[in-house]
């Protein structure tokens, strides 16, 4: 390989690693209001031309987010205050061209529309605002939590070996640390 191929093949790759890095970046916002957390989130990455061609099969797409609210320990595992799962799917109906969209709760469906555009599509899929988060305990003054949204799609991206893992693994994740202060 010549110099200038390896220099054009570097590139090629750094590009393909930092665009695989931004499909499964999740950002977080949290917002702390009366000792409740609302967390507001998007992965506008994750809608990807595979995402699209999926959706135009008419296959339903979830996108499913784990959005936990937890404290830092100087122990071994962090511990988890407040958790629920949302999620947002698609699905195309290929006679009329529409999309049924659809939010989800702890997976109960609590929202369905009918969108006509994709990039309307692609915010339902990819956008929440302040998602709520109870705490199962006060939040106590002048101490450091986070939130974290983790993404995991349905069907799969790819068939790779983590994908086989027992222990599953998140398409996408994201982490907004914050001080609560009184």
């Amino acid at each position: 390989m010549t110099r200038r191929g390896a220099v054009a093949f570097a590139a090629v790759w750094l590009t393909g690693v930092a665009l695989a890095a931004d499909t499964g970046t999740v950002k977080v916002t949290p917002v702390v209001s009366d000792g409740r957390v609302l967390a507001t989130f998007a992965a506008p990455g994750a809608w990807t031309d595979d995402a699209r061609q999926l959706v135009e099969t008419g296959l339903v797409l979830t996108f499913s987010y784990e959005v936990e609210l937890r404290r830092p320990s100087t122990l071994w595992f962090d511990a988890t205050l407040a958790q629920i799962t949302v999620g947002a799917s698609v699905k195309f109906d290929t006679l009329t061209g529409g999309y049924q969209v659809s939010r989800l709760r702890d997976g109960r469906v609590i929202k369905s529309e009918r969108r006509d555009q994709q990039t309307e599509v692609r915010d339902w899929m990819t956008s929440f605002d302040q998602v709520l988060l109870e705490p199962v305990t006060p939040l106590e003054p002048n101490t450091e939590y986070y939130v974290r949204v983790r993404l995991y799609t349905s069907p799969r991206r790819s068939v790779s070996f983590w994908s086989l893992w027992p222990f599953g693994r998140d398409d996408g994740s994201g982490r907004a640390e914050f001080t609560f202060l009184r």
